[in-house]
């Protein structure tokens, strides 16, 4: 999982925020939180955070709102660079709370695309991929072009590192092959650091399936990179350097790169890439039968791996507060929005029975009275069809909830009527999809029920008892008769049917 920290070194240039003006002090806190940013992009953490405290404290004696907001946004991106992660999610939280942040995309953009980091890393991969969703339509209102293209590559290489956690390769290629095409017609000399991350990235990929003289290639390019403009994380690369030349059986070079690793690693602290080094020396020391190395090596994984633990089971109770604050306030707007739909129509028809009475009240009592009446006979009605229209979304609701759950356990226990309860639960999508594909046999839909319902492909290998690979050969061969182009999503497009 130490790809998922990576990208917090890819960071919003200052210039993205908007100016506001500045007396002597704001001034001093821009100039503070510049040279922040400075010391993150060159791995110097603990600077970063002494610039980032002071000017949080001059933003807060001064009331400046734009300097809270950054100061507090620059410390969650650090804290979580260091494996804080509930701190870091505090720090986000009173970001957002400032009025400068409500109305700033690129500081709504950061806080989105810090806190899918953050889910993903605490295994909430679906909570994850909405927040870089509401990235990518962050990143439209965001000018000029070239700050919009920066934050589309950031959205990328997280989408693709997110879905990678859930085994969702033609997503991964996909949103990697979009990052590339991106990156590589921008300015080389703006976006190294996010051309290091993704060439590391495809040596990774290319080397993982055998293809060692193209992943060499890619890796060669990042290490170019990093040296043309002394960029210091370099860490990344040398781990997957050192994992290519595990593939290729070559234990003294992989060891060779682990050390490198370890060596960049003791500048810039990131704790869960020293977890991955540790654990693959102990496995290469192992081999070579020196067990007091194994020992040394798996007792210093073990103790970052205990302090990561209890900072992730930390995290996850406030990680899940934000999304039920979230879906609080999406409820309290709907319950607003029906309440205001009610009143308006309540003042509609209170006016229409003033108007009537005013023009009738001579000669047309009764009929006014009569009139009045059935208006507020209508307005009775009008606000109990609302109430049980509410019900009837309700008990709808609970009823798929029900629904879903079944279908889920159908899926688990592989049971034959999967199928068949699937194609009742979700009727349209499954019509539309036979309509587009008719040729499509059981045992197909069947495997594109369970993509549509966003089951992993490790996921689905247990439940129908075979192979991963199986399942990976068996979703290439559906992506053929889908007729799917090189690198499209298949999950997207079988989603796309419940559009």
């Amino acid at each position: 999982m130490f790809c998922l920290i990576l990208s917090i070194l890819l960071l919003l240039p200052p210039g993205l925020f908007s100016k506001e003006n500045k007396d002597n002090k704001s001034a001093i806190v821009d100039s503070l939180l510049e040279k922040s940013y400075e010391s993150k992009l060159n791995v110097e953490i603990e600077s970063a955070i002494e610039y980032a405290y002071r000017a949080l404290s001059i933003s807060d004696e001064i009331g400046y709102s734009r300097g809270k907001a950054k100061s507090y946004l620059n410390l969650g991106q650090t804290l979580f660079y260091l494996g804080s992660y509930e701190k870091s999610l505090e720090f986000l939280s009173l970001a957002e709370k400032e009025p400068f942040a409500k109305n700033d995309p690129a500081v709504l953009f950061e806080l989105s695309r810090v806190r899918g980091q953050i889910f993903s890393y605490l295994n909430l991969s679906n909570q994850s991929i909405r927040e870089f969703i509401k990235c990518l339509d962050i990143a439209q209102k965001i000018e000029p072009k070239k700050d919009r293209d920066y934050c589309m590559s950031l959205t990328y290489e997280n989408m693709s590192i997110v879905y990678g956690t859930i085994d969702d390769s033609d997503s991964v290629l996909y949103y990697m092959n979009r990052n590339r095409e991106l990156l590589e017609s921008l300015d080389e000399s703006i976006f190294f650091s996010n051309l290091v991350n993704l060439y590391s990235s495809f040596g990774s990929l290319y080397s993982k399936v055998g293809d060692f003289e193209l992943a060499k290639e890619f890796f060669d390019k990042a290490l170019e990179l990093t040296d043309k403009y002394q960029y210091r994380y370099q860490s990344r690369t040398y781990i997957y350097l050192g994992d290519m030349e595990l593939y290729k059986e070559n234990p003294d070079s992989a060891m060779y790169y682990y050390k490198k690793a370890l060596e960049n690693l003791e500048v810039t602290k990131i704790k869960s890439e020293s977890s991955v080094v540790y654990g693959q020396m102990a496995d290469l020391f192992r081999q070579m039968g020196n067990e007091d190395s194994v020992r040394f090596y798996t007792e210093k994984q073990n103790i970052i791996n205990e302090e990561l633990t209890t900072e992730r089971l930390n995290s996850v109770k406030p990680a899940l507060q934000i999304f039920i604050e979230e879906e609080r306030i999406n409820n309290s707007k709907k319950r607003i929005k029906e309440f205001t739909y009610i009143s308006i129509s309540s003042i509609i028809l209170i006016v229409l029975i003033f108007l009537v009475s005013k023009n009738s009240r001579k000669k047309l009592l009764l009929k006014k009275e009569k009139e009045e009446k059935m208006l507020q006979a209508k307005l009775q009605e009008t606000i109990k069809q609302v109430e049980l229209k509410k019900e009837k979304t309700k008990e709808l609701e609970q009823k798929l909830n029900e629904s879903f759950s079944e279908l889920i356990e159908l899926a688990k226990t592989n049971d034959p009527a999967f199928l068949k309860r699937f194609q009742e639960i979700y009727p349209e999508p499954t019509k539309r999809l036979l309509k587009e594909h008719p040729n499509l046999t059981n045992t197909e839909l069947n495997l594109a029920a369970m993509i549509f319902l966003n089951f992993p492909s490790k996921d689905i290998a247990t439940y129908t008892f075979v192979e991963h690979r199986t399942v990976q050969t068996k979703k290439n061969r559906l992506r053929k008769k889908l007729n799917l182009p090189a690198g499209a999503s298949i999950e997207h497009y079988l989603s796309s049917f419940s559009d």
